[in-house]
C-alpha cells in the first residue's frame, strides 16, 4: 500500500492542505453532514461543500444518502480510511 502511485498521490494531495487533514481526522469512521464536519473543523458550510468535492474526486469521502438534497451523510472510503491511518501513524512518531 505505502509504494502505490494512487496512494502516495492521495496522501500528498491531503497533507498539503490543513482542511483537508482535519476533515479526515474529525471524520474517522463516522457519517457526517457537512455542516457538522464545517463546525467540527471549523471551516465555513460553503466552504467545506467545495472540500469534500475535492475529497471525493480523490476518492476519499463518499457520499452515503445521494438522493436527498438537504441533510447528506459522508463518509470515508476504504482509500480515505488508509490515507487517515498513515497520517494518524505520522502524528504519533
Amino acid at each position: 500500500m505505502r509504494n502505490n502511485e494512487k496512494f502516495l498521490e492521495q496522501v500528498a494531495y491531503v497533507q498539503v492542505s490543513k482542511h483537508r487533514t482535519n476533515i479526515l481526522l474529525f471524520m474517522q469512521n463516522e457519517l457526517y453532514t457537512p455542516k457538522q464536519i464545517g463546525d467540527g473543523v471549523g471551516v465555513r458550510t460553503n466552504h467545506i461543500s467545495n472540500l469534500l468535492s475535492q475529497l471525493k474526486k480523490f476518492n476519499l469521502v463518499y457520499c452515503a444518502t445521494p438522493n436527498i438534497r438537504k441533510g447528506k451523510l459522508y463518509a470515508l472510503t476504504e482509500d480515505g480510511l488508509n490515507v487517515l491511518k498513515y497520517l494518524k501513524q505520522k502524528q504519533e512518531e
